[in-house]
């Protein structure tokens, strides 16, 4: 008898990134990059992934927009950094030096620049769930996928 799943999800906080005004909870926080990864196990054991996805949201109401590769591309490096002055793993004098590196990189590198403005102003903001990061609509109050409470 094999046991087998799929839909088991692990949720890793990357980091927070820039203090933005939230229009949904009027909360001014600062917002955080969230990995959400989606798994087919066996005997209840991670064995691999088959979906991940990035979210960009507020973390007092979980509201906010998905990433796509280009954007997670330039503000992970960032979100990893602050990540690490927050654990205490490098010291303000490194961070600053990390910084310093990501912005020569960045004025150096082609691409578009993402702005605050523009994540906080995008069409596609959603509201997920903070317990499994499923998309919700507008007015529910328990996730459809995993139950938790929708905080409002």
């Amino acid at each position: 008898m094999i046991i087998f799943g799929w839909g088991r999800q692990t949720i890793k906080n990357i980091g927070p990134i820039f203090k933005n005004h939230c229009s949904h909870c009027n909360n001014e926080e600062h917002w955080t990059i969230t990995k959400y990864t989606t798994w087919f196990t066996l005997f209840f054991i991670p064995i691999i992934p088959y979906s991940i996805k990035y979210f960009l949201s507020c973390p007092v109401c979980q509201y906010g927009t998905t990433l796509d590769s280009n954007q997670l591309e330039q503000i992970k490096p960032i979100a990893e950094a602050n990540q690490l002055l927050i654990d205490g793993k490098i010291t303000e004098i490194e961070y600053k030096t990390k910084v310093e590196q990501l912005d020569s990189g960045a004025s150096s590198a082609e691409g578009e620049v993402i702005e605050e403005r523009s994540l906080s102003n995008t069409e596609e903001t959603n509201k997920f769930c903070f317990g499994c990061g499923t998309k919700t609509t507008e007015g529910t109050k328990f996730c459809c996928n995993c139950g938790v409470k929708i905080v409002n």
